[in-house]
């Protein structure tokens, strides 16, 4: 029996673009649960901050962005909507790079903002 991983490893290796349909919220807004979302095969050197990546996790394959590239070339992501950092992992782990518009995570954080700004509003009392 092949699985997905093994699927989309088989796509991507022809020069193709692989299509799955995400599930789970860890990526929400950018990536929403029961989205099509494209994956391309990269080469893990063209990779940078920002970028969502397709990697074998431990919980298995995770589209997240890459927040930081260690010195040691290691890559650290978290999805956009997730409290904590992924384990660290090396380029072997990399399937490919979600092709979707480019989200800096600092729209997120300007966002929350936003939300708090409008939350802490005082509201008017109607007039009479």
């Amino acid at each position: 029996m092949i699985d997905i991983t093994t699927m989309i490893e088989d796509v991507l290796a022809t020069g193709a673009a692989a299509r799955f349909r995400a599930t789970g919220d860890s990526m929400h807004p950018s990536i929403r649960s029961e989205e099509l979302v494209e994956v391309e095969r990269v080469d893990p050197t063209a990779i940078r901050r920002g970028d969502v990546v397709l990697v074998r996790l431990p919980r298995g394959l995770t589209a997240h962005r890459v927040i930081r590239i260690a010195p040691d070339g290691r890559f650290i992501t978290r999805g956009d909507n997730a409290p904590d950092f992924d384990e660290p992992f090396t380029a072997e782990a990399i399937v490919g790079r979600v092709r979707a518009r480019r989200i800096s995570p600092a729209w997120f954080a300007v966002r929350r903002v936003l939300r708090r700004l409008r939350g802490a509003a005082p509201t008017s009392s109607p007039r009479a």
